[in-house]
């Protein structure tokens, strides 16, 4: 019976909908704006332990660069915390006024300097992480006194 008595409404709701005259439509615009965007991954670059500079010294710093595709960049170290007003890198000492030079080059045989705004390293992105090594290298100088010598390089990417 209650069942029967549910049906029965059922109709009289449907009977006692007004008939639709028509439809109507229209549109929704969509969007999404990707922006370019670009992150580096710089290794320590560490020289190792030395007693003397009577040749140079060479080392490296595995890197990465990751951009979103087809994003133009280029990839700017500069000359550190110790150069001064100067282009010449300096490693300091932690425990005295003595530095060491150092030179940061973009190629493995160390002929391309790598400084400042104006000697960068240029790619285009493609969304994965890219590889980009930073090649550094002691030439000979005078020696200097034991300890722990340091300089702190910002790497900036421009996109």
């Amino acid at each position: 019976m209650r069942k029967l008595a549910l049906g029965v409404a059922a109709i009289a709701a449907i009977a006692s909908t007004p008939a639709l005259a028509g439809t109507a439509t229209g549109t929704v615009q969509v969007s999404l704006n990707v922006s370019a965007a670009c992150s580096v991954t710089a290794e320590p670059l560490s020289f190792g332990t030395v007693s003397a500079f009577d040749t140079a010294i060479d080392a490296s710093s595995p890197s990465t660069v990751k951009c979103t595709p087809n994003a133009a960049y280029t990839v700017y170290l500069d000359y550190g915390v110790n150069a001064g007003v100067g282009t010449q890198r300096k490693l300091k000492s932690t425990t005295s006024l003595a530095t060491v030079n150092y030179n940061l080059y973009s190629d493995s045989t160390r002929l391309l300097p790598w400084g400042g705004t104006l000697a960068g390293v240029t790619g285009v992105g493609n969304g994965n992480d890219q590889a980009m090594t930073i090649y550094g290298q002691v030439p000979t100088q005078t020696a200097v006194a034991a300890g722990d010598y340091k300089d702190t390089v910002t790497v900036t990417v421009n996109y």
